[in-house]
């Protein structure tokens, strides 16, 4: 039977939802049903203590449609969130159809936005649908001493292959990460780049808040970088000319230096 005939029907439907969570080329298949289901040739594992969600809605707004699902503690997935959220996205696409049935169909699409944990045994996974990049403010260009552009974006023009350092991770505590690599640079060199390195086939990126000889303290904390771990830091930038000029790259600095301390709005002529 067809999946409009099974889901309309009084008792023949045996309904199903596969949870495909992916993230590069990594992925993670659920199944809500007490089995493992293969689907399209991939295997959506049965997961002990049940795995359900709040509901499909399509109100046509971000926040109501957002998508909860209930999950037990220790599911993969969410203990990516245990500490610092991953760095890039987690997306998460929901399939309808029922069992021993091939016809199914796509009821949901977005992307993991938080976890938490409300109980010991439970996990709460917050998802927002990819509408939801629509409903977003795009960034305006704005007058400003300080340069705009992000360090090494399109806009900046810096190649950051000519500003990366490879080390190899000697020690690891909760907010910093320790390599002899960084104490050949100035202190503060690092402040404001980033830190990179592999999580299998996943590159991890985590912001420098402070560099200091051989130390990095990192934005979110170093948990999940183990040592002996190769990484790459990337040198910072206050986003000054001087710091631009030290680049070489001051042709392309975004900011204003000398503008004006004075509003031109306020009814004032300073001049």
């Amino acid at each position: 039977m067809s999946f409009d005939a099974l889901e309309t029907s009084l008792a023949s439907g045996q309904p199903l939802r596969l949870y495909h969570f992916a993230r590069g080329v990594d992925s993670w298949r659920y199944s809500s049903g007490d089995r493992d289901i293969t689907h399209n040739t991939l295997v959506y594992e049965s997961v002990p203590g049940g795995i359900a969600d709040d509901g499909i809605r399509q109100t046509g707004q971000t926040s109501p449609d957002k998508l909860t699902l209930t999950v037990p503690a220790d599911l993969e997935v969410a203990q990516l969130y245990r500490a610092a959220p991953p760095s890039t996205a987690v997306t998460l696409t929901v399939f309808a159809l029922h069992w021993t049935e091939a016809d199914y169909i796509v009821i949901w699409s977005g992307n993991v936005r938080s976890v938490r944990w409300p109980q010991p045994d439970r996990a709460s996974i917050v998802c927002a649908p990819l509408s939801e990049a629509m409903d977003a403010t795009g960034l305006r260009l704005t007058w400003d001493r300080s340069c705009p552009h992000a360090l090494y974006s399109a806009a900046c023009g810096v190649s950051a292959a000519l500003w990366r350092v490879e080390a190899t991770v000697q020690s690891v505590d909760g907010a910093s990460v320790e390599s002899g690599a960084f104490a050949g640079y100035p202190d503060g060199w690092f402040t404001a780049g980033y830190l990179e390195w592999f999580v299998g086939s996943v590159t991890e990126r985590r912001g420098i808040e402070r560099h200091v000889g051989s130390t990095l303290w990192l934005l979110g904390g170093a948990s999940g970088i183990p040592v002996g771990a190769t990484a790459r830091a990337y040198r910072g930038c206050p986003q000054t000319t001087a710091a631009c000029i030290s680049f070489d790259n001051l042709p392309n600095y975004g900011g204003i230096p000398h503008l004006a301390g004075v509003s031109p709005f306020d009814g004032r002529n300073p001049y």
